[in-house]
């Protein structure tokens, strides 16, 4: 990445790129300067920097940017980037681990896509408005999480969360099956009837909590 030193408007020497100052920067600069700090981080470009290439009509090649044609931006428009006749659905297998619910944690499910790249421990939770998955994460500096692995488009977030809720469902089925029989067919409530109902519980009692909270502060004086 070639860089040479300039003065800026302080007077002093500040690094350049190309014989330019950040603050003198065209657009395509700023094009150019992310794809070339992707490659000498990562030997690759990031999804982040190749959609916003895109998004200007550009693609990286030999250290430079070269404008996309009209046909091929309606082309890598319609079909995400790929040309039409290649572009295929991702194959995705989903495994997953049921576990007693902790909180609104109910399970685990690993993910296989396009049977060469796996990504494990997607949370499965239970929210208001159903089940979901949960993106892989880690704790940060700041004492939260943050995501290690998640889709980029809505599109695929909502192939992955289906094919998610679809695999735990089927996995509660054949779990639900086998208990019936080793208890003789004996019909009893299922094993998603009982979580929902448990959900259903929790959500009550936080809400009851506060009640009784103000109730017990109203005895006491």
């Amino acid at each position: 990445m070639p860089r040479r030193y300039k003065p800026g408007a302080d007077g002093q020497a500040h690094r350049a790129y190309f014989g330019k100052l950040p603050e003198e920067f065209t657009k395509e600069d700023t094009l150019r300067f992310l794809a070339d700090t992707d490659i000498q981080l990562y030997k690759l470009l990031s999804a982040d920097t190749h959609a916003a290439l895109r998004a200007e009509s550009y693609e990286y090649k030999n250290g430079g940017l070269v404008p996309i044609s009209g046909k091929e931006t309606v082309m890598q428009e319609q079909t995400g980037g790929a040309p039409a006749a290649t572009q295929e659905p991702m194959k995705l297998d989903v495994s997953v681990r049921l576990i007693d619910p902790v909180k609104n944690l109910i399970g685990f499910a690993n993910v296989k896509f396009n049977d060469c790249f796996v990504v494990e421990n997607f949370k499965i939770l239970q929210g208001e408005n159903g089940i979901y998955a949960g993106m892989p994460s880690q704790p940060d500096r700041n004492g939260g999480y943050r995501d290690v692995a998640k889709p980029i488009t809505k599109e695929f977030r909502r192939q992955l969360n289906e094919a998610v809720v679809e695999a735990y469902t089927a996995e509660l089925d054949h779990l639900q099956a086998r208990l019936t029989a080793a208890r003789g067919g004996q019909e009893r409530p299922s094993i998603k009837e009982q979580l929902t109902a448990g959900a259903k519980q929790v959500e009550q009692a936080q809400t009851e909590k506060p009640a009784k909270a103000k109730a017990s502060r109203g005895q006491d004086r």
